[in-house]
């Protein structure tokens, strides 16, 4: 008689790499500028991952060592399990980028700015003529067509620019301050175009330094300050990170706007009338008011500024 055999575990899948792996990621300028520190960070794949910060903070050349603009000083940067500087061009192949500063060339009209890109990313004619076409209608394009892109609201030439991003569709789309200087419609079209990019599967990193914005749109959010990482995790687990959970907003007998804060809505009740607020907004603390309590800073808003 045959001895039973003993059973065998079946193997464990791996679980499939992050969207983009960080380890000890620094950089340091020549004048000795220390932009990033030792940034450990994994942004998951299929959902959009905002990262937050003001002006300076560090979040465009964290962007600039992912995307391989920028050689890191130290550490390690995977996308999609691919190192980026020792395999820069397979690493590339997988994001759409759209920087800060990029502009559309505005003698094109939006059609041939995405045909063209396709091309260059490799496909022929018809590929890139019949993604063109998609991508016209997804985008919302099609009644523009005839427009060059210096008739294009600032909107629209974000949307053509995430658009020529996604010509060769990458898994992975990287917008660093996708609305700054954007007026509230277009922002508002923008986001659409990122929720719509999400559903279809595609990871999503943005920059931001506005609150809204991280909170509209991010399924998961690294705060940044002074080029670490200061705090990780859903808008929810970030909002539960603050002592002070509740907040009221007033203006005193000068006419200056103030505000008090409290861990629950008695204590910040309690305070108002202790100030003698006889109108005020009661509400729950923000992002905003999270990064004041890690970093005693505001946030600005500095829509002329570069984001660092």
């Amino acid at each position: 008689m045959t001895a039973p055999q003993p059973a065998v575990a079946s193997p464990i899948e791996a679980a499939p790499p992050a969207a983009v792996s960080l380890r000890g990621l620094t950089k340091r300028y020549p004048k000795g500028v220390l932009a990033n520190d030792g940034i450990d960070l994994d942004i998951p794949r299929g959902r959009v991952f905002a990262l937050l910060g003001p002006n300076g903070a560090g979040k465009t050349t964290m962007v600039r060592q992912i995307t391989g603009e920028l050689t890191p000083t130290s550490g390690t940067v995977t996308v999609l399990g691919t190192d980026v500087v020792r395999r820069p061009r397979e690493a590339k192949r997988l994001m759409g980028v759209v920087p800060q500063e990029a502009m559309p060339y505005l003698h094109l009209r939006p059609h041939e700015h995405l045909a063209l890109f396709g091309r260059l990313h490799g496909l022929s004619a018809r590929q890139a003529q019949s993604r063109a076409d998609d991508l016209m209608e997804a985008l919302a394009l099609t009644p523009h067509a005839r427009k060059a892109a210096r008739d294009l609201s600032g909107g629209l030439r974000r949307k053509l620019l995430v658009g020529i991003a996604m010509m060769a569709e990458p898994p992975l789309l990287v917008l660093d301050e996708p609305t700054t200087g954007l007026d509230p419609h277009s922002r508002r079209e923008v986001w659409g175009l990122i929720r719509h990019v999400r559903e279809q599967g595609t990871s999503v990193l943005i920059t931001t330094h506005y609150m809204d914005e991280a909170e509209e749109l991010s399924d998961a959010v690294a705060v940044i300050g002074s080029g670490r990482i200061l705090a990780q995790g859903t808008v929810a687990e970030l909002r539960g990170r603050c002592r002070n959970r509740f907040k009221g907003v007033f203006e005193d007998e000068a006419g200056q706007r103030r505000t008090v804060y409290g861990g629950t809505q008695r204590e910040v009740l309690e305070q108002l009338e202790r100030e003698g607020a006889a109108e005020y907004s009661l509400m729950r603390a923000s992002l905003e008011d999270l990064y004041l309590e890690l970093t005693g800073e505001e946030l600005e808003e500095d829509d002329g500024a570069v984001s660092g």
